[in-house]
């Protein structure tokens, strides 16, 4: 078992989530600790900030009373008018799709934050949309018209536009692509089918309660497998399930888990949610697991009380990720993934690193299109290590993570 290092002031963070979300005032001994010692709210302020719930939490001490360090009172103003600004930009992006003929489903953060109480409160960097790939040239010409630079297109699943002050559209032509799951890229290739209508559109989709869930499930095993994943993760997964919990289909939902290989991560996490951050709005959480309300325990002890060894570890892995996770422990799952059948995973890992598989080269659409030149792409990758002082400290920053595993 891990010893677990979580921080006071991090399980105080999950608390004020808690509070935040299901709209509960929190305990006057945890709020009269952060007005009275300035060190401990900025503490409290970098902690939400590495994990881009800052937002969230300082509406919650805000609303009771706290006093805010400067930054904190930006940050949460800048969230709010970022959500404003985007919403009127996306608004016009979809209106010109409308107007094109082409379909289009909202995705991630665009739908989630419509279930926290308050704008700003769900936090965004970016909106992510499904759009038909069949109008991939039309859309960014639009999208350079509107003045944004074009980070990236046709590479991957997604083409990346960027604008100033805040602007961040991914959009994508598929939910997943070759370098994914494959049986995830087979499972979504057809998702249009499943989509429904928006009502007051003629192009604009959305996917019912279930489908929604088991795809954001998806992108968060993805992450967590990946770099790993933050603590605003587990809370999407809580507000969405909080939110429509009662009208959603279980049976269906484990089934296409299931089917997609997620059963164990969306039944922990489903589990380890309502237990963090839980305000007794599960009618089916036993009794026994319920977290009391009371003054008299710390905000660890109300977190941790209905948690397993195997959850406080999940829930620290969270906690230790950071929002967009970290590179060492993307090296670490990714030479892990060597480890199941015996030999070096170490060595596996290098060797699939120098010849990687044909999802690596959708990222060289010229190699991918000719593939009988991929011995030419492995040397052209080499050399670009040997000859571009970047990429060659990149490398040696992985090497020194690889060597630092633990199999």
């Amino acid at each position: 078992m891990k010893e677990q290092t979580m921080s006071t002031i991090q399980y105080d963070m999950l608390y004020l989530l808690s509070c935040g979300v299901n709209k509960t005032k929190p305990q006057q001994n945890i709020l009269e600790q952060y007005k009275s010692d300035d060190r401990k709210r900025m503490l409290l302020y970098r902690f939400s900030k590495h994990h881009f719930v800052e937002a969230l939490t300082s509406t919650v001490l805000k609303q009771a009373g706290v006093p805010l360090p400067d930054p904190w009172e930006k940050d949460m103003a800048k969230a709010v008018r970022k959500v404003i600004l985007f919403d009127a930009e996306r608004a016009r992006i979809l209106s010109f799709m409308e107007q094109r003929g082409i379909w289009y489903l909202p995705l991630k953060g665009i739908i989630l934050k419509e279930f926290y109480p308050s704008v700003g409160m769900r936090q965004m960097s970016d909106n992510d949309i499904l759009f038909d790939e069949a109008f991939a040239e039309q859309v960014r010409e639009y999208m350079v018209s509107l003045g944004y630079e074009v980070i990236s297109f046709g590479e991957g699943n997604h083409d990346v536009y960027e604008k100033e002050p805040v602007y961040n559209f991914e959009l994508h032509r598929a939910l997943y692509g070759a370098a994914h799951d494959n049986n995830w890229e087979q499972y979504y290739r057809d998702v249009k089918e499943r989509l429904i209508r928006e009502e007051g559109s003629s192009y604009g989709y959305h996917m019912k309660p279930e489908d929604f869930y088991i795809y954001i499930m998806c992108h968060g095993y993805k992450h967590y497998q990946g770099s790993g994943t933050g603590i605003r993760t587990l809370l999407d997964f809580y507000v969405y399930l909080e939110s429509l919990h009662s009208e959603m289909d279980f049976a269906y939902i484990e089934k296409e888990c299931e089917t997609l290989g997620l059963s164990e991560f969306e039944k922990r996490n489903r589990a380890l949610c309502r237990k963090v951050f839980g305000d007794n709005a599960f009618a089916e959480l036993p009794a026994e697991e319920r977290v009391p309300d009371t003054a008299a325990h710390t905000t660890k002890e109300i977190i941790t009380k209905a948690l397993s060894q195997e959850e406080l570890d999940m829930l620290q892995y969270y906690m230790t990720s950071g929002v967009y996770g970290t590179f060492d422990r993307r090296i670490e799952n990714n030479v892990k993934k060597y480890s199941k059948n015996g030999g070096s995973s170490k060595l596996r890992y290098v060797i699939k690193r120098i010849f990687p598989g044909m999802e690596t080269y959708q990222y060289y659409p010229f190699f991918y299109k000719h593939k009988w030149l991929l011995p030419v792409c492995w040397l052209y990758r080499l050399l670009r290590v040997v000859f571009q002082r970047e990429r060659r400290e990149r490398i040696l920053r992985e090497a020194d993570a690889v060597r630092k595993v633990k199999v």
